[in-house]
């Protein structure tokens, strides 16, 4: 692995992460602050056979252009990888990985926890305990809906849609779901029905995204799609902010033509959240934080290095995407 050389992204590695890495190979990160221009990452990348990304690190057609034509590959930690350009990367001869499945489980249970909270207007419920009411005697406009047995509809039924369907049966959940692939496997495992996005829509109770965003998922729901909801659904997003037209949503909140969301991604990311959705009373919010736990993140570092050590070894990563 002589000469091999792992390049940071325009920000500085977390030390841990940054020290595995240095004990094989030549890290190279920004001295100064973030964010970089592209002239000043190419000239920190020149040389370099990788790349090290995060899911906050913006990498369009312009960046991978402004590469040097010494990088090779790009080692992203997290599950999307909607921040490259992956045919950019691809026309390039680029190779890109992700570190998938060693989020699931925590990605799912955010995704319950989000329901749950969604459901019983645990935000209001919070609200009023700071005032100093002890007791639960609140009146009809702050109650909430039973979890148990409210039919579930997941669009995406990967690994984090049959972790969080795994979760559901516990709530005797009837579940329908929506992907490329249907399997009789999944109708079995889980007595679930694959369905159409309308029937989806018109049918579940409680809607979890679990899609990728690409073109055709980036506002998948809008103000249409919310118009075919039940008055009573409840919306949950741990996937990308952008699969959801949030001034839609934000409407359909204040109007109560749908119940209740719970979102831990938003379409303004990087950037704030929106105030007019942070400040409705039938909203939780969550600071993308599904995958925020100690296990999660120790998980995508160690196989974040493992795709890095695979593509240096054999030339290809464990996970590659393209």
């Amino acid at each position: 692995m002589a000469g091999a050389r792992v390049i940071a992204t325009p920000r500085r590695l977390p030390g841990g992460l940054a020290g595995q890495l240095r004990e094989k190979y030549e890290v190279r990160e920004p001295d100064g602050g973030f964010p970089l221009c592209l002239s000043e990452f190419a000239a920190i990348a020149e040389g370099a056979e990788a790349i090290f990304a995060t899911a906050f690190d913006e990498m369009n057609r312009a960046f991978i252009a402004a590469l040097p034509g010494s990088v090779r590959y790009i080692a992203s930690i997290g599950v999307g990888v909607d921040h490259i350009d992956l045919q950019a990367a691809k026309t390039r001869g680029i190779i890109v990985s992700n570190t998938p499945h060693v989020t699931t489980p925590c990605l799912a249970d955010a995704t319950i926890g989000l329901i749950i909270a969604a459901c019983r207007r645990f935000r209001e419920g919070l609200e009023i305990a700071e005032t100093g009411e002890g007791r639960g005697m609140l009146t009809p406009d702050s109650w909430g809906e039973r979890v148990t047995g409210r039919t579930l509809g997941i669009i995406g039924m990967g690994d984090v849609g049959r972790a969080v369907a795994r979760r559901a049966k516990a709530f005797e959940m009837p579940i329908i779901y929506t992907t490329p692939r249907p399997s009789a496997d999944i109708d079995r495992e889980f007595g679930a029905r694959a369905v159409g996005v309308d029937e989806l829509l018109k049918t579940a109770d409680v809607i979890s995204l679990h899609c990728p965003l690409n073109e055709e998922t980036r506002h998948l729901i809008d103000a249409a799609a919310i118009e075919k909801m039940k008055p009573g659904a409840v919306v949950i997003n741990i996937s990308r902010g952008p699969v959801i037209d949030e001034l839609a949503l934000i409407e359909a909140l204040k109007s109560r033509r749908i119940f209740a969301a719970g979102l831990d991604v938003y379409e303004t990311e990087p950037g704030p959240i929106r105030e007019a959705l942070r400040s409705l009373p039938n909203v939780f919010c969550l600071p993308h934080a599904a995958s925020a736990t100690f296990e999660s993140r120790i998980a995508m570092g160690q196989r974040v290095i493992a795709n890095i050590d695979a593509f240096f070894e054999t030339g290809a990563p464990l996970d590659p995407v393209v």
